[in-house]
């Protein structure tokens, strides 16, 4: 794969491709069963070169199962997420319950709230068997991924959200939706059905946050988005004198 973007953003981690269905493609890592498995963690092995594969047995996280258009999780395997999210089930809770299912994450006042959130998931039933996540130099032992994941800080945000304009003119190319920090694959997958794609900011998720990611937030976008922003970049917001004295400090 043509890593021309990649390089001029210089980007330390690389776009992660994200392969929906794929079960042929050979992985150096595959999530476990019986294992908490937070989907970050995959994917930043992916954005460090690995290839990832994850099906629903081994994506034992119910709010990873959703991120990873494995339907709903949360009735699965989680049906109090609602609880959770919002002031959490106090003295109800189960005996060593977590902290955040006592006390509640609080994302949202009240519990009718973060049902109204749920319900408004946009929930995949398309049954995949396998997701795959891959760095990009690994793109081409795989093939065109479906969606696209980069993680970057604000400079380099900054860039992608402008050049995915620059093509088609449009005011807004670019939504900002909140989920859990893997929600951004389940978002950018519905915009895969749109005429008009956008890409999809994400790793809002303080919870997550507070574990192991600092400076990073994420852009997913379908591969046509990605694809569209590799071309003309001699043309770009890339070459100016205004994004070479950003280049100073990354």
């Amino acid at each position: 794969m043509d890593g021309k973007l990649t390089d001029m953003l210089h980007l330390d981690l690389e776009p992660v491709g994200v392969f929906f269905g794929n079960t042929s493609a050979a992985c150096d890592v595959s999530a476990e069963p019986g294992k908490r498995n937070c989907v970050v963690p995959f994917l930043l092995s992916a954005a460090r070169g690995k290839v990832v594969g994850i099906d629903e047995e081994g994506c034992t996280c119910p709010g990873g199962t959703v991120g990873c258009c494995f339907g709903d999780g949360f009735t699965r395997k989680n049906p109090n997420i609602h609880k959770m999210l919002s002031q959490g089930m106090g003295d109800a809770a189960p005996p060593q319950a977590p902290i955040h299912l006592v006390e509640g994450e609080r994302f949202f006042c009240t519990e009718e709230l973060a049902q109204k959130w749920r319900n408004n998931m946009p929930f995949s039933d398309r049954g995949y068997p396998r997701v795959v996540f891959a760095s990009e130099s690994r793109w081409d032992e795989i093939g065109n991924p479906d969606l696209v994941l980069v993680f970057a800080d604000a400079d380099r945000i900054s860039a992608l959200v402008t050049m995915l304009g620059f093509h088609n003119g449009r005011t807004v190319n670019t939504v900002v939706p909140y989920g859990a920090a893997c929600h951004s694959i389940v978002f950018a997958a519905e915009q895969m059905e749109e005429a008009e794609p956008m890409a999809v900011m994400g790793l809002f998720d303080i919870s997550q946050r507070n574990a192991s990611i600092a400076k990073y937030l994420s852009l997913t976008m379908p591969y046509v988005l990605w694809e569209d922003m590799q071309k003309d970049l001699d043309k770009s917001c890339l070459t100016t004198h205004a994004w070479k004295e950003i280049e100073k400090r990354l």
